[in-house]
């Protein structure tokens, strides 16, 4: 009987640890005001009028200005207060083109424990938190710069980033800049020199965590986003831009240091019911017909495998708070793959929009790995195959398009023709297959091809291996991590070589067209030989 009531009370005890830092302050609210800041001083000056309709928000609790721009809001004993930007409106930038859009309120700071430090305590709170928004005219039609996993572990993998992802986005129109989650390696020391750089886009920054950004020396999750926070503001929040509303959601649940091992504990896919409540309370000021940006690092869902830390293992208490809604599509990164799919009935979504899935890949590709190209920056295919580099999505009212941007090829390098290539024995054309990895494209993309201009032929999609990227870790071991493996892809398509082709000199031409609409190209040419050389 002792032992199961001090157990009892020692499980208490933890759960009161964990969700203490969540509840209300007595009856104590804060407030403020929301407001056109006119003169772009960040400061309520006597002529500035507030704005009307405005959500902001503790973490939880959500409510919109009134007629003033004033909001009210329960005090939580540590909670990020933020507001999210309204279309029509900028939020002001720091000097590192971040935006302030938050305040935090942590009396006590982070845990001591913080390697990384965390939050420094804030205090009690100021009397009013006022959030100014600057008024524009804001497009229907805008861009994004999208890159999955940064991921560098040291201020050398912070350059190859700088070389071969930011160079790259710079000069390309756009309004936004996204990364999706891994911004470091473990290492958060790195967050100022990586600020820095992207600040360079001159365009607002926004940052997804990953499971890379975590402070792993805390017992609960509660802590372990504390040092992101304090470059980043609040790790799930949302904000609009046209008729598009973004939400940017922690999905990585971090079970706590092993004290045992002394070392970085395990984590999990999964939404809290802190952040579950926010966002059906966010969701009640968001009109029907915008399109839902919902932007994780963990995707929600893997067909690939059930292990938890690819998967959100309590999805389907997110997705009946988005049942009803009718433009959805969701991006993630982690696998450091790219690829496209619809939720379905097997991953638990039983609502009537269809609900898009984009995996975006991997700014670094293979983890900043493989041999150096002439400007000394890593290879780093990503294991499906794919060359590192980012995504463009333009979005006009609630509709949305995207293009692959390859980090070291021209922008019209969609596709990777792998076979035929070279010299083909002629004894060998049985066996030949013709095999392209298509990077970008869904598996319901249709595929031709030609020989030498004559009759079009269909490609099959094929989940498989890309049979380049096998070929390359095999020869680049020593360059390589040593838990890299070529991975499965939706992105490839084959056919048959024809078996009456013959000897000389032929050139292959692919066209491909996806269910956005796009088209990508590609050619190779080939020889046949009687003997070969």
């Amino acid at each position: 009987m002792y032992y199961c009531i001090k157990n009892n009370i020692k499980t208490l005890f933890t759960l009161i640890l964990i969700i203490a830092p969540f509840f209300i302050f007595g009856s104590e609210t804060i407030s403020g005001i929301v407001f056109n800041d006119a003169n772009n001083n960040g400061v309520l000056d006597a002529n500035e009028k507030g704005i009307k309709g405005v959500s902001v928000s503790n973490q939880i609790e959500v409510v919109q200005t009134n007629e003033k721009g004033e909001y009210t809001l329960p005090v939580r004993k540590r909670m990020i207060i933020f507001v999210t930007k309204p279309s029509g409106y900028k939020i002001p930038l720091n000097e590192l083109n971040l935006p302030k859009f938050y305040y935090i309120h942590f009396p006590k700071g982070s845990p001591d424990s913080l390697k990384y430090s965390g939050i420094d305590p804030t205090g009690e709170p100021p009397e009013k938190v006022n959030f100014p928004l600057i008024k524009t005219k804001e497009q229907l039609v805008f861009k994004a710069l999208i890159t999955g996993d940064p991921q560098p572990a040291d201020s050398i993998e912070v350059g190859y980033f700088r070389d071969d992802i930011i160079k790259n986005m710079i000069g390309k129109k756009a309004d936004l800049y996204m990364a999706m989650g891994d911004i470091a390696n473990d290492n958060l020391n790195i967050y100022d020199q990586y600020n820095k750089i992207v600040a360079q886009l001159g365009i607002p920054i926004y940052n997804v965590p990953g499971n890379h950004d975590i402070d792993f020396d805390v017992d609960y999750d509660a802590f372990s986003l504390d040092t992101f926070s304090r470059s980043y503001g609040p790790p799930t929040y949302s904000f609009n831009y046209g008729k598009v509303h973004f939400i940017i959601m922690d999905d990585v649940d971090y079970l706590g240091w092993n004290h045992k091992k002394k070392s970085p504990g395990k984590y999990r896919g999964f939404i809290n019911d802190q952040q579950l409540e926010w966002l059906e309370n966010n969701l009640k000021f968001v009109p029907e017909d915008f399109l839902i940006v919902l932007s994780t690092h963990i995707q929600l869902f893997s067909s690939s495998t059930t292990s938890k830390a690819f998967n959100v293992v309590n999805r389907d208490k997110l997705f009946e708070i988005l049942l009803k809604r009718k433009h959805l599509v969701s991006l993630s990164a982690h696998t450091h793959l790219i690829k496209h799919s619809n939720f379905d009935k097997k991953s638990g979504w039983k609502g009537d929009a269809t609900f898009f899935n984009i995996d975006v890949g991997a700014g670094c590709g293979a983890w900043w790995s493989g041999p150096k190209n002439h400007e000394g920056i890593p290879e780093s295919f990503a294991l499906d195959g794919s060359p590192n580099g980012f995504f463009i999505f333009e979005f006009n009212g609630n509709k949305f398009n995207h293009k692959f941007i390859s980090a070291k090829y021209k922008e019209n390098y969609q596709m990777r023709i792998f076979s035929p290539s070279g010299v083909i024995n002629k004894g060998a054309i049985n066996t030949t297959k013709i095999i392209v990895n298509i990077f970008n494209a869904d598996p319901s993309s249709i595929v031709n091809f030609q020989i030498n201009g004559g009759e079009w032929k269909t490609l099959k999609n094929e989940k498989n291996i890309d049979p380049f990227i096998s070929k390359y870790i095999e020869e680049n071991k020593s360059l390589m991590p040593n838990w890299a493996r070529a991975f499965k892809t939706t992105h490839i398509w084959t056919a048959q070589l024809p078996k009456d082709i013959k000897q000389g000199t032929h050139t292959i031409k692919v066209i491909a067209k996806d269910k956005m609409g796009n088209s990508y190209s590609g050619v190779q040419i080939f020889e046949i030989d009687a003997v070969g050389y």
